[in-house]
């Protein structure tokens, strides 16, 4: 596929190369075959759309720097621009290691994020904000902010310590039970992970955790004895969260709790697995638990990249970062052929992306009620592969080169002021997946550091303004469905390899203090003062940010709909 598309962009021929051009005798006209009508048809488009992409690219250099003081890229002065839908809602969500603590409380199993962070210097997540025992105290936070919805983790270790089907913990089962009564007695809806980095270490040591295909058959059964238990009272449901970064950064590079690693392998059985396991989820809840009306969807994460240049390579590479960043998991449920991106199977060799059956990919299709997405910031892509990947590695394969980041074998860091990718995000997903299920924004915040963090944060209320207001717009001109929308988060937490330094609460927490003191910020009030009065106000942007532009898209559903037709 990348050779093809190459020889479309640069056509070789006499008068490029300096030769004179020999005389042709002449032929009796034939009438070429299907196929080579078919191959011509898509190289004159894959050339009128590499041209028009590249055209695109031109105008978003060339964005004057004034742009960086809009709040809205879309509405400009419009003084409906901030007004949410009444049907909208807005929540806050939060993950179980990070938050819960009480590790090793009663029969709870070792999980694999235990076994990877709590010898860390700062006790990992042993203790965290001890959401365990102070889970009320946080619910009236809650109710206070005046959020409908709490988006939560279940720790697969607290609920059944070994992962073996049939073995439930009684303390775990009531913990989870008495929080979800506790969110609907104050009129809170929960929406519950069952998956978020974390699962029984009895797994990874026994089988290799998602590198083995029974691990599809361990997540069914947790997911139906969560389904069973809970059911009744939850109404949204996600089955996995951001399984892309945990398969690169997990799987790939031996983070997170992953131990058996084959770079350039491990990444791609791991997608393979979590996908098979989702369908599996999704369908058994479909079969046996349907009457209670829930939805059930997948949580993908997108860091929306823009060509750095207006270099064709370069427009190619940012296509190429979103098919094998969102692209790997929406693809088979949403998709049109039912498999990975054509630019996954065109780049990965020797047999390392698996392939599904006829009967898997009849499972995997259509198998969501609504598609979460994780977005934060965006960056920009240039062609090349970075100078530390593995060979064979993901890195490799994807070809991709993110100047911002520092090393590419680390997860995203650093953020960027980027509004234009949530909208950049969107579009793309909208207009590759046509989907007639709703988007939720399960997760959406703003990290400072423990320096640089501050009661009055009013930096994170101008991210929330501007990012929130870009989405409103999305939905009102673009035509985008989107469901709803989770802060991220609410307290501030263990925040993984990174540990207690980034800050993103809407709530500080004294980490210092065996009580951990919860004290709100100035953005705590914001987001109350939203929810109140159903309108996102516009507040100023730092001086220093980016222009917002937004072109950037046309690039990608150029070149998403070129290789459609390849």
């Amino acid at each position: 596929m990348r050779r093809r598309s190459e020889s479309c962009a640069r056509r070789d021929h006499p008068a490029r190369r300096g030769a004179a051009a020999a005389p042709t005798p002449p032929r009796p006209p034939t009438r070429p075959s299907p196929a080579r009508m078919r191959a011509a048809t898509a190289t004159c488009a894959c050339l009128v759309l590499a041209l028009a992409a590249r055209a695109a690219v031109a105008s978003v250099l060339a964005v004057p720097p004034a742009a960086a003081t809009s709040g809205v890229s879309a509405d400009g002065g419009d003084v409906d621009a901030g007004r949410i839908p009444s049907d909208f809602f807005i929540g806050v969500g939060s993950a179980a290691y990070q938050v819960e603590g009480a590790w090793n409380y009663s029969d709870k199993g070792l999980s694999t994020t235990d076994v990877a962070y709590n010898s860390r210097p700062d006790g990992g997540g042993q203790v965290a904000c001890d959401f365990f025992h102070k889970y009320r105290e946080d619910v009236q936070l809650l109710k206070r902010l005046g959020v409908s919805h709490y988006r939560f983790s279940i720790a697969w270790a607290r609920l059944m310590p070994t992962g073996e089907p049939g073995v439930v913990s009684e303390d775990g089962k009531k913990f989870y039970s008495d929080l979800i009564d506790e969110l609907r007695n104050n009129n809170i809806e929960p929406l519950v992970t069952l998956w978020h980095v974390d699962y029984p270490y009895a797994l990874e040591k026994s089988i290799g955790g998602w590198q083995n295909a029974s691990m599809v058959d361990y997540f069914e059964a947790y997911a139906t004895t969560a389904f069973r238990l809970f059911g009744d009272r939850v109404r949204w449901w996600s089955t996995l969260n951001e399984p892309h970064m945990f398969c690169v950064y997990g799987a790939g590079h031996g983070r997170m709790g992953a131990s058996r690693v084959q770079q350039g392998y491990s990444e791609y059985r791991c997608g393979h697995h979590v996908l098979l396991a989702h369908a599996r989820a999704y369908r058994a809840y479909k079969r046996d638990f349907a009457h209670y009306g829930g939805k059930v969807g997948l949580t993908v994460d997108s860091y929306f990249t823009r060509p750095v240049t207006t270099d064709y390579d370069d427009v190619l590479a940012a296509e190429r970062h979103q098919q094998f960043e969102v692209g790997w998991f929406l693809d088979p449920i949403l998709g049109a052929t039912g498999d990975y991106p054509p630019m996954m199977r065109a780049a990965v060799g020797d047999g390392r992306l698996p392939e599904f059956t006829e009967h898997e990919k009849t499972e995997l299709r259509g198998s969501l009620d609504y598609i979460g997405l994780n977005t934060y910031y965006g960056w920009s892509a240039r062609n090349g592969v970075p100078e530390n990947a593995g060979n064979p590695s993901y890195e490799r394969d994807q070809g991709v080169i993110i100047p911002e980041a520092a090393d590419m074998n680390n997860p995203p860091g650093g953020f960027t002021w980027s509004p234009w990718s949530l909208r950049s995000t969107l579009l793309w997903m909208r207009d590759r997946y046509r989907p007639s299920i709703p988007f939720v924004i399960t997760e959406n915040g703003f990290s400072t550091t423990a320096t640089t963090d501050s009661l009055e944060d009013n930096d994170r209320i101008a991210y929330f303004s501007t990012w929130m207001r870009e989405m409103l717009s999305v939905m009102r001109n673009d035509k985008v469905d989107i469901a709803g929308y989770f802060v991220w988060t609410l307290l501030d937490d263990f925040e993984w390899g990174n540990g207690y330094e980034p800050k993103l609460g809407l709530v500080h927490v004294d980490f210092d203090s065996p009580n951990r003191t919860r004290t709100p910020k100035a953005s705590f009030q914001f987001i109350a003062d939203v929810i109140a009065n159903g309108t996102v106000p516009e507040r100023n942007l730092p001086s220093s940010a980016p222009a917002a532009a937004t072109a950037p898209l046309l690039v990608a559903l150029l070149l998403s709909s070129a290789y459609s037709m390849l």
